[in-house]
Parts: C-alpha cells; sequence; structure tokens
C-alpha cells in the first residue's frame, strides 16, 4: 500500500513533468518557424509573407504548390483572396488589367467560371462585356450559358448559349454580303454549281451573312414588334448564329418566312407555303436540299427537326459546316443540336 508520503511525491513529480513539458511546448512555439516548410522562402519575401499569411494560409500555400509569382502582385490589395490567387494571376497573363480591377472581378464572378474556362473567356470576351453579361444576362436569364471559345466553327446558339457581344474577326466580303473568309470558295463553287443547271434569270441570290450584335439586336426588336412569335424563326442579339458568320441566307427567305406566319399552326404542315411559292423558290429549296452537302452546307433549321432546333424549318437558311460533316449530316438527317462535333472543320 502507497504511503501518503510516496503518493505526495509522486503528485509532484507529475507537475513538475507537466510544467517542464508545457514550457518545452511554449520555447517550441515561439521558435517554430511557420515558413520552415514552405520551399519559396526568401530573404526578400520572408516579411511579406508573414505579414500577411497566417499558418493556415501558409498550409494552403504548401499544399496546392503556390509560388510567391502567383500572388505577389496581389497580396497587398485589400481584397486579396488566397483562394483566388490562382485565377487573379490566371486573368491578368490572359488579358492585362489594373490588379485591383482584376482582383475585384474575380472576387464578384468567380461562381460564374471555373479555372479551366476562364483563360478562353478572356481570350475572346474584355472584362467589361463579361461584368456587363454577368450583371444583367446571367442575372435575367439563370439558364443560359455564356460560349467560352465562340470561334469554334461548330458553335452551336439558342435559348441557351450564347456569344453575347463576340464579333469574329475573320470576316470577309463576298457579294456584298458579309461571310467567314473559310466559306468564300465552297459557296462560290455552289452558286456556280446552282446556275449551270439553271436558267440565266434564275440564280442563287445571297440576302445576308454575318450580322453584328447591334444589327441583329435591331431586326429583332423590330419583327417582335409586328409579330409576337419572332422566336420561331430567329433569336435575339448573342443568341443567333448569323452573329459567327457561318450562316448564309438565300434570297426567298421573306417570302417564306411571311407565308409561315400566315399558314403555320402546331401540325407544322409546311405544304401550304410550299404551293404558293414561285417555281423559281421551288427549284432552289430542291436544289439546296439535295445538293448544298457537296459543298460543305447544311439546311440549318430542318423540316420536322422544330423541336430540336427552336425554329421552323427554314430551307433557306443554311449553316457551314464543311464537306465531310455535311455529308454526314445530310445522310444521317442530323441537325446541329444532334451532333457531336470534331475539332475543326472537315
Amino acid at each position: 500500500m502507497i504511503s501518503k508520503k510516496e503518493l505526495r511525491a509522486r503528485v509532484v513529480l507529475i507537475v513538475i513533468c507537466l510544467t517542464v513539458g508545457s514550457y518545452c511546448l511554449y520555447t517550441m512555439d515561439k521558435s517554430y518557424d511557420p515558413l520552415a516548410r514552405y520551399p519559396y522562402t526568401t530573404d526578400e519575401n520572408c516579411e511579406i509573407l508573414l505579414k500577411y499569411f497566417d499558418s493556415d494560409d501558409i498550409d494552403y500555400l504548401v499544399n496546392q504548390h503556390i509560388s510567391p509569382d502567383k500572388f505577389m502582385d496581389f497580396v497587398e490589395l485589400k481584397d486579396f483572396n488566397l483562394k483566388n490567387t490562382l485565377y487573379y494571376k490566371e486573368a491578368k497573363e490572359t488579358q492585362d488589367a489594373d490588379n485591383e480591377y482584376i482582383v475585384n472581378f474575380v472576387n464578384r464572378f468567380r461562381k460564374n467560371f471555373s479555372y479551366q474556362s476562364l483563360k478562353e473567356l478572356l481570350t475572346y470576351y474584355s472584362y467589361l462585356d463579361l461584368t456587363t453579361f454577368y450583371e444583367n444576362e446571367a442575372v435575367l436569364y439563370s439558364d443560359l450559358r455564356l460560349v467560352a471559345d465562340p470561334t469554334n466553327p461548330y458553335v452551336t446558339l439558342n435559348q441557351e448559349n450564347t456569344v453575347y457581344k463576340f464579333a469574329p474577326e475573320k470576316i470577309t466580303s463576298f457579294n456584298g454580303v458579309m461571310i467567314q473568309s473559310v466559306l468564300v470558295e465552297d459557296l462560290q463553287n455552289m452558286m456556280d454549281a446552282y446556275a449551270s443547271v439553271m436558267n440565266q434569270q434564275d440564280q442563287l441570290t445571297l440576302q445576308s451573312g454575318y450580322l453584328s450584335y447591334e444589327q441583329i439586336m435591331d431586326q429583332y426588336v423590330t419583327e417582335s414588334k409586328e409579330y409576337n412569335g419572332v422566336n420561331h424563326y430567329m433569336f435575339n442579339a448573342g443568341k443567333n448564329e448569323q452573329q459567327l458568320g457561318y450562316t448564309i441566307v438565300f434570297e426567298g427567305q421573306d417570302d417564306w418566312i411571311h407565308l409561315c406566319k400566315e399558314h403555320l399552326d402546331d401540325d407544322m404542315d409546311y405544304e401550304p407555303i410550299e404551293e404558293e411559292l414561285s417555281e423559281e423558290f421551288k427549284n432552289r429549296i430542291e436544289w439546296l436540299a439535295e445538293n448544298s452537302y457537296r459543298y460543305g452546307f447544311v439546311i440549318r433549321y430542318e423540316k420536322e427537326q422544330e423541336k430540336k432546333t427552336g425554329h421552323w424549318y427554314q430551307p433557306f437558311v443554311l449553316r457551314y459546316v464543311g464537306k465531310k460533316t455535311a455529308k454526314y449530316m445530310h445522310d444521317s438527317y442530323k441537325v446541329m443540336e444532334q451532333m457531336s462535333f470534331p475539332d475543326e472543320l472537315e
């Protein structure tokens, strides 16, 4: 049996051990260098690192392998957020701007893009356009998606996908309309082929090609005032594929849409419309349906595909997709919305 004297001695020993241990831990904590595990610490940046980062921040830097060059431009700004530092750096390298502006932009709209999509977005859109889009369009239309790469030749636009105010660079004039330069040779060959089998009075005449954001907006507003169902045959600016430059519209479109407004109902019967067209327009529709794919074009809004495209059948509206892809779409009777496209035009 342990005597009282021995028990007191053991208690005193335990207290002494605890005291010594606590003192050692305290001393070690005071001497611990939080930057010891951070491999990028130098005499030049040590003071700044200790000033702006606590131990948790240092752990984050270490675990994410973030070097000082990724945050030194931004760390002293009031709204700097360490978790967004890679986004700040990516934004600045892609589209340079004032550092404070970049920090504010990323902090406000971080939820709207991923790290991967940020570079693409800032390659094709300005900070101003992205800001106005996120503050207005994205708020009004929660399901609307901004296409990250609007230069992709297979971009498909509709009520869910938009390129906002994007304007393509490789646009050229052809027969009085603007189109993507890659279309020119095949479009000329198609028009020549049509002329070779028709009489001199019956030619393929371009009505329109590329239209700017502002042109489409003006046209859409005018059309919507005259007809409530304007979305059956055209979408508003940003969602309209004529803004991309790969879509062409031939003469006959206005007559077609006028007749659609008069005759179409829920059953989508186009026969009464076709009966009222001139022989010239009937021949044009038939020839384009049978031959346009040979030159890399497809009827963009096909018959019996209205639910997929969101538009009425429009035989005078063609989209350039390249010869190989056009043949596949023609033979399988598929529209853009049903396709998984290659990376480049074929």
